[in-house]
């Protein structure tokens, strides 16, 4: 019973960007307005994004610390990037009927408005902190032996990492400005470390910290509380890698597409600079 939330999320969520894809590419053209592309990135999150909340991954992380500890890197480090590339605010908004939208977008573009100039860097920082307080915050002895004992608690922490994440996402990479993904990638970098000192942290204990996984010996459980820290530390640590060979590509084609291959370059010479 507790996968039909997430199950039933996801479904509602496919049906919302579907229905707003077919419209869009029925009044634009196939492949305007949402590229081919990007439907399928939105489509690899949503897969991601089942995998490790429904089936087995996630009936083994009631007993397994390392198996929970992927749910949770996959949701910030896979599936969130994945559903912010897929262009999901544009097939939103054409899922609504035309009045609606009308009055959304307008909202809409405000919003976007926000992110000009130096406004950027402040969705950037908090963004940043609020999925950086989500980690931690969930991560506390307390916090996260309530979610287990508690299956709403349970989807809300989930929940709130998988929103969290996608925020911080949208923001660095799939604005539109790829000339901001240059900036981008010292964001990545810089989200990459609080993963990593949790990571860390749970390598060097010298002891368990939830009691929920303590099945057996306590030093199994510290074990596998070890071998989560490697997952949160390295498969964290590619992703950011992967991430910011992505962003670097991206922001040297714009670059590129500014100033083409066979545009001139003008040197100035002594006697203009005179």
């Amino acid at each position: 019973m507790t996968e039909l939330g997430p199950l039933a999320l996801v479904a509602a969520l496919a049906a919302a960007y579907g229905a707003g894809v077919s419209r869009a590419w029925s009044r634009a053209g196939r492949g305007r307005l949402v590229h081919v592309q990007q439907v399928a990135l939105f489509a690899l999150g949503l897969v991601a994004t089942a995998a490790v909340l429904v089936g087995p991954i996630d009936a083994r992380a009631d007993h397994s610390l390392t198996m929970h500890m992927i749910q949770h890197v996959v949701l910030l480090s896979v599936a969130a990037p994945l559903l912010a590339a897929g262009e999901p605010f544009t097939a939103l908004l054409w899922a609504l009927d035309d009045p609606t939208r009308a009055r959304v977008s307008r909202w809409w573009r405000r919003v976007l408005r926000t992110q000009y100039g130096a406004g950027w860097f402040v969705w950037i920082a908090v963004t940043l902190v609020l999925q950086t307080t989500a980690l931690f915050a969930w991560h506390l002895p307390a916090a996260y032996d309530g979610a287990l004992r508690h299956p709403l608690l349970h989807g809300l922490e989930h929940l709130s990492f998988l929103l969290t994440a996608f925020a911080f996402w949208w923001v660095v990479a799939c604005t539109g400005w790829r000339s901001r993904h240059g900036a981008g990638i010292f964001a990545v970098a810089a989200a990459w470390f609080p993963g990593t000192l949790l990571g860390v942290a749970m390598i060097s204990a010298k002891a368990p910290w939830y009691h929920a996984y303590i099945h057996g010996s306590a030093s199994a459980a510290l074990a596998d509380q070890q071998m989560a820290g490697v997952v949160m530390w390295a498969f964290g640590g590619f992703a950011s890698i992967v991430a910011g060979i992505v962003l670097f590509a991206s922001w040297l084609q714009a670059v590129d597409r500014r100033h083409p291959s066979g545009e001139p370059v003008i040197v100035p010479t002594m006697e203009v600079m005179r």
